[in-house]
């Protein structure tokens, strides 16, 4: 009895603890999980830089976690940059075509005519209301109006004026608290950034140690534990690939699209593009809606449907056919299953969704298969036993002592009268 009690309270604290220790490693949860994805997808790096340093293991934990951030940073930032100068390149040929300009003229033209057409009607109408001596010209209301107009500026010029003031002093304060907002970001960024290289490192470095102090530490066979771990780092890295995959099909079609359509600064179109298939629910439809704005704008109707059917049917489509396709090879998730996961996953749980749900079935059908193999055994050990019944003479191995054999009489001495019966 003392000892159920001993174990009550200590899983008692250990539930107290444990909820204190999320609630402390919550903020740091996605760098941790983001962690963790990168130190599975770099293990073919080292693999190869443990073949050159075989006795250095931090080492070689401390030159992969470079190498990663490199290969993450270093192409973003060339990307960037690239993007930033075509954007700038693209914005200076938007703004000086003379296209634009006969636009908002052709609109301001129409404006004008169609508000001068509205007021000579309203005065005609209050003509015919109004009693004779009352009746106006237009051109009289219309220097009426003016008049009225040149009186009332003063009044707004000083309103305006103030209120002017006013919107000094908010903007003030509105680019103090922006000022203080961006600093606060930055610092966030890099914190986190600061989180996900450390925790980087010490999964490469200490990552064995980890795995076999949880394999201690669990309550399952440690052959169930890798079979699990083996699951859950297969379709890390096939969500992974088949999301930049898709991405990257998705950034290509639609620059293919915008290049047949007559766009230029492809460069900065595909990695406008392949960013934004990243993002849920609205994906390159950031890119490609503007785009066909200015052809409307430029008079090219066709062109405009054109882009538009182009990235619907053959842009919007790639993103499930690709992660699909991906998941099905790697995970060896049915097609239908693999779609539902990334849906699913998507419209439970957000961006992560898409990587979340795909992993949560490949673990599920982990645990399903390590569930009917302990069934399995467990009919097949209590099945002799059943086939047996109560009945049954025991076997040698059995604890129950065998019955001790009676000792065999004495031989007959010669001369000795025999033994009477008993």
């Amino acid at each position: 009895m003392a000892r159920i009690v001993s174990l009550l309270v200590l899983l008692f604290l250990i539930v107290i603890l444990g909820i204190t220790f999320f609630q402390v490693i919550a903020p740091f949860l996605l760098q941790l999980f983001l962690a963790t994805i990168a130190a599975i997808m770099s293990q073919p790096l080292v693999r190869y830089f443990a073949s050159k340093w075989p006795t250095h293991p931090r080492v070689v934990a401390g030159i992969t976690t470079g190498t990663v951030l490199s290969i993450v940073m270093i192409p973003l930032m060339i990307g960037t940059i690239v993007a930033a100068l075509q954007l700038f390149a693209f914005a200076q040929d938007v703004t000086s075509d003379d296209q634009w300009a006969r636009f908002f003229n052709r609109i301001r033209t129409e404006a004008v005519a169609q508000t001068e057409t509205v007021f000579e009607r309203v005065t005609r109408l209050a003509n015919q209301i109004l009693p004779p001596d009352r009746r106006q010209t237009p051109e009289e209301v219309q220097a009426q109006v003016k008049a009225m107009v040149r009186d009332n500026l003063t009044e707004i010029g000083t309103r305006s004026l103030n209120v002017a003031g006013q919107a000094l002093g908010t903007a003030a304060g509105t680019t103090a608290g922006i000022a203080a907002l961006a600093v606060a970001t930055a610092v966030s960024m890099a914190t986190s950034l600061f989180i996900f290289s450390v925790a980087l490192y010490y999964f490469l470095a200490d990552g064995r140690a980890l795995l076999n102090a949880a394999e201690t530490m669990i309550p399952v066979p440690a052959d169930y534990q890798r079979h699990m771990l083996k699951e859950f780092a297969g379709a890390v890295r096939a969500v992974v690939s088949a999301t930049f995959l898709a991405a990257l099909a998705q950034g290509i079609a639609l620059t293919i699209g915008l290049w047949f359509f007559g766009f230029s600064h492809l460069a900065l179109f595909l990695v406008a593009a392949t960013l934004a298939a990243l993002i849920p629910f609205v994906g390159t439809s950031l890119v490609w809606v503007p785009c066909a704005i200015s052809l409307v704008v430029a008079g090219s109707w066709g062109n405009a449907v054109g882009l538009a059917l182009w990235s619907i049917a053959v842009v919007g489509t790639l993103d499930n056919v690709v992660r699909t396709y991906a998941l099905n090879n790697e995970t060896k998730l049915h097609p239908l299953l693999a779609l539902i996961c990334v849906l699913g996953g998507l419209e439970v749980m957000g961006l992560w969704g898409v990587f979340i749900g795909p992993i949560v079935a490949s673990c599920l059908h982990a645990l399903i298969e390590i569930f009917n193999k302990e069934l399995v055994q467990l009919t097949q050990e209590r099945t002799p036993a059943i086939a047996a019944g109560p009945t049954a003479t025991l076997s040698p191995d059995s604890t129950m002592p065998a019955p001790v054999p009676a000792a065999p009489a004495p031989a007959p001495t010669a001369g000795a009268p025999p033994a009477s019966p008993a």
